[in-house]
């Protein structure tokens, strides 16, 4: 599981370049992102490759952030993005778990959905019987 860091940046023109550039200066890597919004604010949901660096930066200079743990599945590399995504969300389906919501990401070659569900060991389990991989390390 990976610490997903979401960041609430006002809704205006240059805030993600601020942003970027916080990380920068600090040495954080950015791994998966999106960006979701509403008129008064963008919510950044990424992964980082210094999850507990990049908490503490954030507490200090005051952003508003959660940490949420998701789920980093790998997609076999001879099955396309989309019939990965189909078999990953019908295994869980079919178990009765839930996703909450996704994005994906290509990290060295390697394409990975990022998920959060409502039961991360059970879909960890299920997804591993089924014979997907999940990514482990802390830092990729």
């Amino acid at each position: 599981m990976f610490k997903q860091l979401s960041v609430y940046l006002k809704n205006r023109p240059g805030e993600l370049a601020k942003f970027c550039s916080f990380l920068l200066d600090n040495e954080i890597e950015i791994r998966a992102i999106t960006v979701a919004e509403n008129d008064e604010y963008g919510l950044i949901l990424l992964l980082v490759d210094k999850p507990d660096k990049c908490i503490e930066l954030l507490e200090k200079e005051e952003y508003i952030y959660s940490v949420t743990k998701v789920l980093a599945v790998k997609v076999m590399s001879d099955k396309g993005h989309t019939q990965g995504l189909q078999e990953i969300s019908r295994i869980l389906g079919n178990n009765n778990v839930n996703i909450e919501f996704l994005y994906s990401t290509l990290v060295k070659d390697e394409s990975l959905i990022i998920i959060r569900v409502n039961d991360n060991k059970k879909a960890k389990q299920v997804l591993k019987e089924e014979g997907f991989l999940l990514e482990e390390r802390e830092k990729f």
